[in-house]
């Protein structure tokens, strides 16, 4: 499988040679640029084609979140991870409705990274534990709701509350002793039931409606 393109749009040096360091020690992707400000990056963006953009929001002239819609409205397929010392839960819920694919917080370690990247390409939506409790709360929150009918099969909303957990889907896979494929299976049958684009968008509309 040819390497894929990694973009990452950074303002501080030092986070930035971090998730550097981070790509470059990780077998099959590459990293084709560094960017240090939104319009620097936007346009790298769109010129190197990348396949997926990890993307601090706090920029220097501007929000990240920019960037992942972006990513989201682009002629190909790219997908963006937020990296963010901002945990909060209206910039994570912001991140999901732009289209983010997954939310790392600077203040965990950045060395695994290259493995979250490959989740991404894999289907995965990576996400910080202080972030996943986010969505536990929004989960709890859609509970206390009257729930809609849900479409999902027992089976899927198993799946879909794991991955509000911040597990991975061979994590999942592991759990329910069946295949990361069928897992994959269920998580794209999630989606189309959902009129969603990603795991962290699903988890945010089934609980906002009770779902889950």
């Amino acid at each position: 499988m040819p390497h894929q393109p990694v973009l990452i749009i950074e303002d501080r040096p030092d986070i930035a040679t971090r998730l550097i360091d981070a790509v470059a020690a990780t077998n099959d992707i590459d990293l084709v640029g560094h960017a240090m400000t939104l319009d620097q990056g936007l346009n790298m963006l769109f010129d190197l084609r990348p396949r997926v953009v990890l993307v601090d929001i706090g920029l220097p002239d501007g929000s990240g979140i920019e960037a992942v819609r972006a990513c989201v409205s682009a002629d190909w397929t790219v997908d963006a991870m937020v990296v963010s010392i901002f945990g909060d839960e209206a910039r994570v819920v912001e991140a999901i409705q732009a289209g983010a694919k997954g939310y790392i917080l600077k203040g965990g370690g950045l060395d695994q990274i290259g493995d979250d990247i490959l989740s991404v390409l894999d289907g995965g939506s990576p996400i910080s534990p202080a972030i996943a409790r986010h969505l536990l709360a929004i989960v709890k929150e859609g509970a206390a709701t009257t729930p809609e009918t849900s479409p999902l099969t027992e089976r899927e909303t198993e799946i879909l509350r794991a991955v509000s957990r911040g597990y991975k889907r061979h994590e999942i896979a592991d759990q329910l002793g069946i295949s990361a494929g069928t897992v994959g299976n269920h998580i794209t049958n999630i989606y189309r039931k959902l009129e969603v684009g990603s795991n962290m968008e699903a988890v945010a509309r089934a609980s906002r409606i009770g779902m889950i």
